[in-house]
């Protein structure tokens, strides 16, 4: 049975500072990152810098989005004015998206770590539930450093023309051609570098700070990356041709 690492100095001595520097571990040093999983407002730093980004990703985004939609074909039978008011109503809802970022990032954080902290209690890991929000919140930091690198990618390509462009290829999806079946492309795409360096971080830092085996580490995370995929097929599903 896995047990959590006990007495880490860096608990009893934990300070702003330290968390904010502790942030820079979940990219490249497990160890260290392990030892912020035992502090008990670590994720509050994380949290709060994935939230900035998500709202700065969010707000660099809607351009494209809006030009995307006023520069697609008009659906057959569609009339012109509706259309248009569908357009602006879908990019009122973008920004309100915007200005409550902040809430739906801290929620999906919270769900994942409970996620993951169900997973590891059935696979017999014994962690408290801010452990494993650390954790999540710590990770989560690689998959905004991708927002970012999306956002660079289509500043550099120029204005979109599909649904489909606002998604560049940061995975093996790059190798794919024109014309891969939709599903198979997201399914491709979500294993971006990003996702797979997440998840190889997460692993090793679970296996360092709970003493566990990296396939009972990478089963604690199958949740989320099982529940995250369908999300994304979903949004796939409903997105134009």
């Amino acid at each position: 049975m896995a047990t959590v690492v006990p007495g880490l100095p860096e608990q009893s001595r934990e300070t702003v500072g330290s968390d904010l520097s502790g942030m820079g571990n979940f990219f490249i040093d497990p160890a260290g990152a392990a030892r912020c999983l035992f502090r008990k407002w670590f994720w509050v730093g994380p949290a709060l810098l994935i939230s900035i980004l998500a709202m700065i990703i969010q707000a660099q985004m809607i351009p494209f989005i809006q030009h995307v939609m006023e520069t697609a074909p008009l659906p057959a039978n569609t009339d012109p004015a509706q259309y248009q008011k569908g357009i602006q109503m879908a990019i009122t809802i973008q920004h309100a998206v915007l200005y409550i970022m902040p809430i739906f990032v801290l929620v999906i954080l919270v769900v994942q770590a409970g996620l993951v902290m169900g997973a590891a209690s059935v696979l017999g890991v014994k962690a408290k539930f801010v452990n494993m929000l650390n954790l999540v919140c710590g990770v989560s930091l690689i998959g905004a450093l991708g927002g970012i690198a999306t956002v660079i990618i289509l500043h550099a390509r120029g204005e979109p023309t599909t649904m489909a462009e606002l998604r560049p290829p940061l995975g093996l999806d790059i190798f794919l051609p024109e014309g891969t079946n939709k599903f198979l492309l997201a399914i491709v795409g979500y294993f971006s570098v990003f996702q797979l360096w997440t998840i190889v971080m997460f692993v090793l830092t679970f296996s360092v700070a709970f003493r566990a085996k990296k396939g009972t580490a990478l089963l604690s995370y199958a949740p989320v990356i099982v529940l995250t995929l369908l999300f994304t097929l979903v949004g796939v599903a409903f997105q134009p041709k």
